[in-house]
């Protein structure tokens, strides 16, 4: 049974190490993510290509969607540094323009034009919220559901 036990679990290691890093690719324009809803799978890595193809600026933000809307961006920045899904991993990097972001972040801030590359590992499964917090753009609808799985 102990042989078991332990081929099980090394077959279940090697199909999340034989899936390899999920790829996704989101657009950010005006008033709209594309696509609007993401799926990912925890314990695995992720690699989001993100785009500002927008004529404004655009930011990513992904966390667990609060019961309560924050007021005011201090507000919605003190809800981020506790519930932004990439800060619970411990490969987290990101790339904008090519270069290397250092430190500890909540958004993904792109200008138009500019495009970055966020990698991380999610930690657990639910759904969360992803969204662009610049003025009115989330009130316009910016935003949209991630499942991880």
């Amino acid at each position: 049974m102990k042989h078991l036990t332990l081929l099980a679990l090394l077959a279940s290691t090697s199909l999340v190490h034989a899936a390899g890093t999920q790829a996704v690719t989101v657009s950010m324009s005006e008033m709209m993510f594309m696509p609007m809803n993401l799926s990912l799978k925890a314990g695995q890595k992720v690699t989001i290509t993100l785009k500002n193809t927008g004529k404004a600026d655009h930011e990513f933000q992904l966390y667990a969607k609060p019961k309560v809307l924050p007021k005011g961006e201090t507000a919605w920045d003190a809800y981020m540094e506790k519930n932004s899904i990439w800060l619970a991993s411990r490969d987290t990097s990101l790339k904008i323009a090519g270069k290397a972001v250092k430190g500890k972040f909540i958004e993904v801030a792109l200008k138009p034009g500019q495009s970055a590359t966020l990698s991380f590992t999610p930690a657990r499964a639910g759904t969360f919220e992803m969204a662009c917090h610049e003025p009115g753009h989330y009130e316009g609808g910016m935003k949209g559901a991630v499942t991880v799985k």
